[in-house]
C-alpha cells in the first residue's frame, strides 16, 4: 500500500506543544492512562477501508477494523482474526474460514460468513474502482467480475454456506494467500447495514465513516475526528479479545512534516513518531539511542513516468532520465541513513528473491539517449512538470537534488508542483501528470507486490504502461510453486522492466522513527504491521 503525505496544519502542533511546559506532558498521562499518541504521516482521505491507498492510513483503520486473519508484531507470522481457523485442501485452491462465535461489531451485531461474502464483492464492483481490487484477483472470477466482463456475483469463488463459513476458491494455487488476507485494507469485512444506511454501499466513503456512525469489527472503535487536527479511538467492548486490549485509547496525528513531528516527541507529546529528520538521526544516536529506532522497511521511492504524455511517450527519453541520477550521491545528500538506493522495483531481498540489478548512473549515456530521441541537450524538449506529494521535509530536497542532477547531467530544466495528499491522490486516478515522484510501501513480503504495479490495467499502474510479454511473465509467475520457476518468471519482468522504464527505482526506505521508552510490545517490522493486543504503556523505572 502507498506511503503518502504528511498533512497537519501549524495550528494542530500548537495544540499538541501547549502553551505551559509545567503541565503533565501528553506522553506522561498517557502512560498513566493507556492512552497512546501516535504521529500517522497522512490526514486521511476518508476511512473506507477499501479503496484506501495509503499505508498510514491503513495502519489507523488496522485499528478499527479486523480481517480473517491478521499479521502478528513480527511482520511475519500469520495470525487468527476473525477466522478462528482455516482448511487448505490438497490443491492448494479452497480455503474454508472457520468465523468465531464470538465475533462482534462494535455495536454488538454478530460477525457473519455473508459480511465477508458482501465486502469483498464490493471491493471488486467496477463501479466503485478500488485501486486495491487486484488483491483479490487470485479468486475465481474476481478480475472479470472487477472488469466488467462478468456481472454475476455468483461467478466469483466466494461462499458463505453458514453463517460461520466462509470459503475462498482460488484459480491457481497461491501460497502467500494468507499474506494478502492480512494485508490491511482491501479485504476486511464492512457492516452493510450501517454502511447503506448512510447511503455509501456502492460509493467511496461518506457519512458512514464518521464518529458515530462508523461500525468496525476491530479492538478499537472510532470516538473523534477533527481533521487535520487528531482522530481518537477507544477500546471496542465488543471486539472478541477485548480482554486482551490494554490500551485504552489511541491518538493518531498527522504532521506536517519530520521536523514538526520530532518536536512533539521531543515535547513529550508524542509515544512514537511515523519518521524523523535525517538531521537528527547522529544526535540521538549520541545523546538517546534508546529511543531511536532504525530498521529495514518493504518501501520503495521511485519516479513515475507517464508514457502516455510526452516527452515520455519515447522509451529512450525515459531511459536517459533515469541514467542520469546519481543514487548513491541522491540518498547520501538527503536520506542518510534512512534510504539505501536501488535499480530495481523489487527490494533486493523480497521473498527471498534478489533480482539483477538495473543500470545505474551514466551521464554519458543519458545524453546520447536524449540526443538520439531528438532532443540534445535538453533543446527542444517539451515541458516536464515533477509532480510531489507533499511540499516539507525530504520531499523538497529529493525533488532539488533530483532537478539539479537533470540540469546537470541533461541540460534540462524541471518544474516541481507539490501537491497536498488529497489532490496528488487524484491527480493519480485521474493520470493528469507528467512525471510524478512515487512510492510504494509493500503489503506482502513477495517479488508479485511491487511487480504487479506494472500489470496492464491495474489500478496501481500509475505510468499507464503495459506490456504483454510482462504480464504473461507475472501469469507464468502466479501459476507455479517451484521457487525456481517463480525466480525465472520474476527475472524476464525485471528484464523488461530495465528496457522499457516506465518506472525509476530511486531508494528503498529504511524505518527512522522514535519511540519512547514507555511504549512496550511495539516490534520494528518490514511490513510495519501493528499488532494492537500486544501494546502497552509502562514508564521506565
Amino acid at each position: 500500500m502507498r506511503s503518502r503525505r504528511f498533512l497537519l496544519p501549524f495550528s494542530a502542533f500548537a495544540l499538541l506543544l501547549g502553551s505551559c511546559t509545567k503541565h503533565e506532558t501528553a506522553v506522561e498521562a498517557g502512560n498513566r492512562e493507556q492512552v497512546l499518541h501516535l504521529g500517522n504521516h497522512d490526514e486521511p482521505a476518508d476511512l473506507d477501508p477499501h479503496p484506501n491507498n495509503s499505508g498510514t492510513t491503513g495502519t489507523l483503520l488496522s485499528s478499527l477494523f479486523e480481517g480473517l486473519v491478521i499479521r502478528a508484531n513480527d511482520g511475519v507470522t500469520i495470525l487468527p482474526g476473525a477466522a478462528e481457523s482455516w482448511d487448505v485442501s490438497p490443491d492448494g485452491l479452497t480455503y474454508t474460514f472457520h468465523l468465531r462465535a464470538d465475533a462482534k461489531w462494535s455495536n454488538g451485531d454478530p460477525v457473519t460468513a455473508q459480511d465477508f461474502r458482501d465486502s469483498f464483492l464490493r471491493v471488486l464492483d467496477p463501479a466503485l474502482g478500488c485501486e486495491q481490487a487486484n488483491v483479490a484477483f487470485p479468486i475465481v472470477g474476481a478480475q472479470d467480475f472487477a472488469e466488467g466482463r462478468s456481472k454475476d456475483p455468483a461467478s466469483v469463488g466466494l461462499r458463505a454456506p453458514d453463517a460461520h463459513t466462509f470459503i475462498t476458491i482460488l484459480r491457481h494455487p497461491a501460497p502467500y494467500w494468507l499474506g494478502i488476507l492480512a494485508y490491511t485494507g482491501p479485504l476486511w469485512p464492512l457492516h452493510r447495514r450501517s454502511v447503506e444506511a448512510a447511503g455509501g454501499w456502492h460509493q467511496r466513503g461518506g457519512a458512514w465513516t464518521r464518529p458515530g456512525q462508523l461500525v468496525g469489527n476491530g479492538p478499537f472503535m472510532l470516538a473523534e475526528w477533527h481533521p487535520n487536527s487528531v482522530i481518537r479511538v477507544v477500546r471496542n467492548p465488543f471486539y472478541w479479545d477485548a480482554a486482551h486490549v490494554r490500551l485504552k485509547e489511541v491518538c493518531f496525528y498527522p504532521l506536517e512534516d519530520e521536523n514538526a513531528e520530532e518536536r512533539a516527541f521531543r515535547a513529550g507529546q508524542l509515544h512514537v513518531t511515523y519518521r524523523m529528520p535525517q538531521s537528527k538521526v547522529a544526535v540521538y544516536e549520541r545523546d538517546h539511542p534508546e529511543e531511536l529506532q532504525i530498521a529495514p522497511d518493504l518501501r520503495l521511492s521511485y519516479l513515475t513516468f507517464n508514457v502516455t504524455r510526452p516527452p515520455f511517450t519515447d522509451v529512450r527519453v525515459r531511459r536517459a532520465f533515469s541514467l542520469a541520477i546519481n543514487r548513491d550521491q541522491l540518498v547520501k545528500a538527503t536520506l542518510g541513513k534512512l534510504g539505501s538506493p536501488v535499480t530495481t522495483l523489487v527490494i533486493p531481498g523480497t521473498g527471498g528473491y534478489t533480482p539483477p540489478p538495473g543500470p545505474g548512473f551514466d551521464p554519458a549515456e543519458a545524453r546520447r539517449l536524449l540526443a538520439e530521441a531528438g532532443f540534445p541537450g535538453g533543446t527542444g524538449l517539451p515541458p516536464v512538470e515533477f509532480t510531489l506529494n507533499g511540499n516539507t521535509g525530504v520531499t523538497l530536497l529529493l525533488a532539488s537534488a533530483l532537478q539539479a542532477m537533470w540540469a546537470q547531467n541533461l541540460g534540462v530544466h524541471v518544474s516541481v508542483l507539490p501537491c497536498e495528499f488529497k489532490v496528488y491522490l487524484s491527480t493519480l486516478r485521474e493520470k493528469q501528470f507528467t512525471l510524478l515522484l512515487d512510492g510504494w510501501g509493500y503489503g506482502l513480503d513477495d517479488p508479485r507486490d511491487p511487480l504487479e504495479l506494472a500489470t496492464s490495467g491495474d489500478p496501481n499502474n500509475d505510468s499507464a504502461w503495459n506490456n504483454r510479454a510482462f504480464d504473461a511473465a507475472f501469469a507464468r509467475s502466479d501459476a507455479v510453486l517451484r521457487t525456481a520457476e517463480r525466480n525465472a518468471a520474476f527475472d524476464t519482468m525485471n528484464a523488461i522492466l530495465v528496457r522499457e522504464v516506465p518506472y525509476a527505482p530511486l531508494y528503498q526506505a529504511n524505518q527512522g522513527y522514535l519511540r519512547q521508552t514507555s511504549v512496550h510490545g511495539w516490534q520494528s517490522n518490514r511490513l510495519r504491521s501493528v499488532d494492537w493486543r500486544e501494546l502497552w504503556l509502562e514508564p521506565t523505572k
